[in-house]
């Protein structure tokens, strides 16, 4: 028997942080849903007011942005960290969990709206690689609250590396390949040990980085910036509303710019009453954009260092590079990924803006069982962030590193430092800092029925394991008490 891939479909969804994607698997491979002006990508805006009836998402919630931008919500992915935070939006309250939903639904019913009798098996959703495991967490809570039937969450640079693999199936191939993922919002640097067999294909990953507030939306404002100065703008004595309403213009026409500058030398901006009696009416040069951003440059340059020597890899071992996201079409970007990885090494045969939705839809398939192969797809995956616990004078005691090889497994001997301790709770981290202020909290395990002893008595062990589908499961013993607990956390 086939599936049916039009009527029951089994969807991968971009969730981006300024505009979202939707593809389905075909007998022929991944398909991106186009909107009624047969456009691909959807922006990731809400806007609200207390004259509607619901929410406005969408390009057209983008257009009233502009209009009346303290009731709308852009760049939401980057709230995610805490899922449950008050957004007022005209008089009402919104999570970003419930935000993110409505985008995911949105995007979700033009899919609908193209087929009759749509009944879809289950969507993917993708998250940035860099994610923790509470922001992965809050988007698959997001889609569920879409009412969507959710296969799995995947991470972007793994998607886009699944539709990299896929559009190259034919060519048996072994190469090391670099995600370089720059979207709206966060940066993604992945690199992939790419194997193509007659048996399968393996994507390995090698090793991870990134910045979860670095993207186009930082780009913009910078621009912005530079606009205001240059065209003298003066801000004193607005009010609150126009002050806004002045802002949400000034980024878009830095966003315009932006795009144009990817393909021109200079542009043009003119804007007429930006404020009261006040106008644009200058050029802007590729040089002075790449000014403005120079210092969000030199990060990824860091970045890209970071991950190629943790990668155990030299610069000449990469053999291609896939970019992804909007953000990539910048021609400084080219400059950086040669003068990094050499030249002609840029994979152009793939789109920035769709290669995400398009692999998270071939993950479902490949969960779903859909893809009609004599090859298996094998994804071997990496910790993007340590994971550890919390130590003694708010320390991160790190159990797990970052860049690890997954499944694996750590264990730690800690003692108690206070005396005839019977209840104690572990609190779980995940991230970088030598300090817990500075990292995610994902979880606290209560440990009770400890037996009394002075400090430095008792031996806790801990053990973190991760499994290859990114499930840690943490193991606390304690053998004098007779303690032995278990608990999950998901990371994707």
């Amino acid at each position: 028997m086939r599936h049916d891939n039009e009527k029951k479909p089994v969807l991968g969804i971009d969730l981006g942080t300024t505009y979202s994607a939707i593809a389905r698997w075909t007998e022929k491979g991944p398909k991106v849903y186009q909107n009624p002006r047969r456009e691909y990508t959807w922006a990731s805006v809400v806007y609200y007011d207390e004259r509607q009836e619901k929410p406005l998402v969408g390009n057209l919630a983008l257009k009233r942005a502009l209009i009346d931008p303290k009731n709308a919500i852009i760049g939401v992915k980057r709230m995610m960290d805490d899922g449950q935070q008050k957004i007022q939006v005209g008089n009402k309250e919104f999570t970003p969990i419930e935000v993110s939903s409505m985008i995911l639904r949105d995007v979700y019913e033009y899919a609908e709206k193209t087929t009759p009798g749509f009944d879809p098996a289950g969507v993917v959703v993708t998250v940035p690689y860099y994610f923790t495991a509470l922001q992965c967490t809050n988007t698959s809570e997001a889609a569920s609250l879409a009412n969507l039937n959710v296969l799995g969450i995947i991470q972007e640079p793994v998607a886009a590396a699944l539709a990299y693999g896929v559009h190259n199936e034919e060519a048996l191939r072994d190469e090391i390949i670099m995600v370089f993922d720059l979207g709206g919002g966060t940066f993604d640097l992945t690199i992939f040990r790419f194997t193509n067999s007659p048996e399968r294909l393996l994507f390995e990953v090698l090793a991870t980085g990134g910045d979860d507030r670095l993207g186009g939306l930082d780009f913009d404002e910078s621009l912005a910036e530079f606009i205001k100065a240059k065209a003298s703008l003066d801000f004193n004595g607005l009010t609150v509303e126009n002050e806004l309403k002045a802002k949400a213009a000034l980024m878009e026409a830095a966003k315009e710019a932006k795009e144009i500058l990817s393909y021109e030398e200079y542009t043009d901006i003119i804007k007429p009453n930006i404020l009261p009696g006040q106008h644009i009416e200058l050029e802007i040069t590729r040089d002075d954009f790449e000014g403005c951003i120079a210092h969000y440059f030199e990060k990824m340059d860091s970045i890209i260092d970071k991950v190629i020597e943790e990668s155990s890899l030299s610069r000449t071992d990469i053999s291609r590079v896939i970019k992804v996201g909007g953000s990539s079409r910048i021609p400084k970007i080219d400059q950086i990924l040669s003068q990094k990885i050499g030249d002609n090494k840029i994979y152009g045969d793939i789109d920035p803006d769709l290669c995400v939705a398009q692999g998270a839809s071939i993950y479902a398939a490949f969960l779903d069982g859909r893809i009609e192969w004599s090859k298996e797809i094998e994804i071997q995956t990496a910790t993007a962030h340590a994971l550890g616990v919390e130590a003694a004078n708010g320390e991160f005691s790190t159990l797990i590193p970052s860049n690890r090889r997954t499944p694996c497994e750590v264990t730690k001997v800690y003692t108690l430092d206070t005396d005839y301790c019977e209840e104690l709770d572990i609190d779980l981290y995940q991230g970088s800092s030598k300090y817990i202020r500075n990292n995610k909290k994902i979880g606290t395990i209560n440990v009770t029925g400890l037996k009394k002893c002075k400090a430095g008595e008792l031996d806790i062990h801990i053990t973190f394991r991760i499994s290859q589908q990114q499930s840690v499961s943490v193991t606390i013993v304690q053998r004098e008490s007779n303690i032995r607990k278990v608990e999950s956390v998901k990371l994707t």
